[in-house]
C-alpha cells in the first residue's frame, strides 16, 4: 500500500495505526483509489483521518497522472501508453497510434493481443510465446494481487471464453511479475522486416496501479518509421 500510495512504509504505518498528522486530501484520495472505496467509503476515511469530507469528486485513473507526466508520454520518438491494472489504455502518443493505427489505442492491451485477427498475430512476431503467454502470465499475478478488481476479472474472462488457445496457456499456470526488459519483435504496416523492440515500464509514483510502457526499438528494420510528437502536442 506505501509503494501504491507514494509513501514510505513508515509513513503509511502510521496511517495505518491512526496517527494524528497533517494528511492531503492528495494522499487520501490515493489511498481511497487504491483501496477502491466507494463515495461513502471515501468520505468515512476522510472524516476518521482529518475531520472533514472530500471537497470535490476524484478520477483514480488521474491520480499521480500529472502535466509532466502526460508531456514525458507525448515527447517519446517511440510508441509509448499508459495503462492501469486491468490493461486498459488510458493515455498513448502518436507513435503509438502511427505503429498500430488499426489497435489498442483507447482499448485494452490485453483484449488487443488476443483478438481474432489473423493479420495482427503475424504482425506480432512469435505471437503465443511472446506476446500472449507472458500477457496472461501477468494478468494471473495481478489478479491474485487484486482479486477485488471486477473490470481486470471481467477482461480475463472475457479472454478466456474467446480464445481457446488462452485457456490452454491459462492452464499452465504460468506466472510472469513484468514484462519490462523483454525484448519482442513487431511487423509494422509497410515493412518486410521485423523490428526488435524493448519494453520499458515505469509507474508513476502516485498511482502505483498505472504503467507507463515504451517499446524502444533496439534493432530497427531499415524502413522502421519513427514520429517525432510535435511541440504542441497533448
Amino acid at each position: 500500500m506505501a509503494q501504491l500510495t507514494g509513501v514510505s512504509c513508515v509513513w503509511y504505518g502510521k496511517f495505518e495505526r491512526g496517527g494524528a498528522a497533517q494528511y492531503s486530501e492528495e494522499f487520501l484520495n490515493r489511498v481511497s483509489c487504491a483501496l477502491r472505496l466507494n463515495d461513502a467509503e471515501r468520505k468515512l476515511l476522510f472524516l476518521h483521518a482529518v475531520g472533514w469530507e472530500p471537497t470535490s469528486p476524484v478520477n483514480c485513473q488521474d491520480i499521480g497522472l500529472t502535466e509532466g507526466v502526460r508531456r514525458l508520454l507525448e515527447l517519446q520518438p517511440w510508441p509509448a501508453y499508459i495503462s492501469d491494472a486491468a490493461w486498459d489504455v488510458i493515455h498513448h502518443n502518436r507513435a503509438f497510434s502511427e505503429w498500430f493505427p488499426d489497435g489498442a489505442a483507447g482499448r485494452n492491451i490485453a483484449e488487443e493481443v488476443f483478438a481474432d485477427d489473423a493479420d495482427r498475430r503475424i504482425r506480432l512476431c512469435d505471437w503465443e510465446r511472446d506476446w500472449a503467454g507472458p500477457t496472461l502470465a501477468q494478468m494471473r499475478l495481478a489478479q491474485a494481487r487484486h482479486p477485488e478488481n471486477a473490470r481486470l476479472g471481467a477482461v480475463v474472462e472475457g479472454i478466456l471464453a474467446t480464445s481457446a488457445c488462452a485457456r490452454r496457456l491459462w492452464r499452465e499456470h504460468r506466472v510472469v511479475e513484468h514484462a519490462h526488459g523483454d525484448r519482442r519483435r513487431v511487423l509494422l504496416p509497410g515493412q518486410e522486416t521485423a523490428t526488435t523492440i524493448e519494453i520499458a515500464m515505469t509507474s508513476p509514483l502516485g498511482n502505483g496501479e498505472l504503467r507507463l510502457v515504451s517499446l524502444v526499438p533496439v534493432q530497427p528494420s531499415e524502413d522502421a518509421r519513427y514520429v517525432q510528437p510535435s511541440e504542441g502536442a497533448r
